[in-house]
């Protein structure tokens, strides 16, 4: 299309001889043009454009003739091409809308029957991956992992099945970090735990601390070490009712004990008891060498944590360990005394040795209090029968005591 040269061109306008090179096409200006020569540059830029859209559609090739019981109508476009219709139009304001345009009429192909059916496969798998991204989305979603949605659409847009995008999430540092004690299982010769069994388990310790208002321990933290060493949600309610049961609700001296013997507090004892790295056999023991003192304290008597430890490991229980005291606390005063008087010959009677008879069942200390016992009797035969010392009320004491020495 030629462009008409019309008149005088206003300085700083485009040349329309040279419009179509390139200098006139990557020509800065560089002073501001006046609002006539904007309005020429305007017009002569959307003529300059529909000569190129003109040359453009005329290069295209004509399109293959379609079916004859399908023809359009003839004469369709400029020289029956079956192009569109461009009237032959000069542009007044510059806008390129101005050109007029009107589109031939054309009935489509009626599609095949194999047409058909490919068209409905592609609805089905379009459909079946739908299904297939939500579900896993609804899934993955559940298991707290939303950021592996793309990645499940991906997958999935490539045609890979449920189980390969399954192993594919499972490798990724989302998945990983989600279900981390697998991990630690895993270097345990543990079984790995599904994704159901893993929500399972967490659900399992979750509904256990909050029962007994532990929120403290309800995180990711210990939920993750109890996974990890595979205990289970039974075990834990069983850790958790000896922590709170037999240890927060049990006498304060047992709480004060343990405090000096190990150094607990209540919130450390907790903890303790529900830390899987802890044995629990060892828990336990801790508590009954705690009320092994306890039992002991009622009497009078403050034994250390190596003494409790000795007499839980003989067997000794808190219900023998409080008779036991209380038959120690009556022996024992009036045979330290009758130690005092006949030191110089005969072996001394102490704590070490009450226990022993008591609990250990030792003859052998047993002997040593009778020969005690009898130094005193022989001793109190030979003074005068009015005279009743202090080592005749001894004698008494002990033989109302020693019959109560063994239970």
């Amino acid at each position: 299309m030629a462009v008409k040269k019309k008149g005088k061109i206003p300085a700083g306008a485009i040349n329309p001889q040279a419009i179509f090179t390139d200098k006139a096409i990557g020509k800065d200006f560089k002073v501001p043009l006046t609002p006539k020569q904007q309005d020429y540059q305007t017009k002569i830029t959307a003529e300059r454009l529909q000569a190129q859209a003109d040359a453009y559609f005329a290069s295209l090739p004509k399109p293959p003739e379609p079916p004859k019981k399908d023809e359009p109508p003839k004469d369709e476009g400029p020289a029956a091409g079956g192009g569109p219709n461009i009237d032959d139009t000069t542009s007044v304001s510059g806008n390129i809308s101005e050109f007029g345009t009107s589109l031939p009429s054309y009935t489509a192909p009626t599609p095949t029957s194999e047409e058909l059916l490919a068209q409905a496969e592609t609805k089905r798998l379009a459909e079946e991956r739908q299904n297939a991204l939500d579900v896993l989305t609804q899934r993955y979603k559940q298991f707290g992992l939303e950021g592996l949605v793309d990645v499940i659409k991906k997958l999935i847009m490539e045609g890979a099945s449920e189980a390969t995008i399954t192993f594919a999430l499972s490798e990724t540092p989302e998945y990983k970090t989600r279900f981390r004690a697998n991990q630690a299982r895993l270097t345990k010769n543990l079984a790995v735990l599904s994704p159901a069994e893993y929500l399972a388990v967490e659900d399992g310790y979750r509904q256990v601390l909050r029962s007994y208002g532990l929120n403290q321990f309800d995180n990711d933290q210990y939920v993750s070490r109890f996974i990890e060493n595979d205990m289970s949600p039974t075990e834990l309610n069983s850790r958790v009712q000896l922590a709170t049961q037999r240890i927060m609700n049990a006498d304060p001296r047992v709480m004060n004990t343990l405090r000096n013997y190990y150094g607990l507090g209540n919130i450390d004892l907790v903890a303790y008891t529900l830390d899987p790295q802890g044995q629990l056999p060892l828990i336990e023991n801790q508590i009954a060498n705690a009320e092994i003192g306890v039992a002991a304290l009622r009497q009078g008597f403050n034994v250390g944590v190596s003494n409790a430890e000795e007499l839980r490991r003989m067997g000794v229980t808190q219900e023998q360990a409080t008779k036991g005291f209380a038959t120690i606390a009556d022996v024992l005063p009036t045979a330290q005394k009758l130690t005092d008087i006949y030191k110089d010959g005969l072996e001394g009677y102490g704590m070490e040795e009450a226990q022993g008879e008591v609990f250990g069942q030792l003859a052998s200390q047993k002997r040593k209090r009778e020969r005690l016992t009898g130094r005193e009797t022989a001793a109190f035969q030979g003074s005068s029968g009015t005279a009743l010392g202090q080592g005749a009320l001894s004698t008494q004491y002990l033989r109302r005591g020693s019959s109560g020495g063994q239970f």
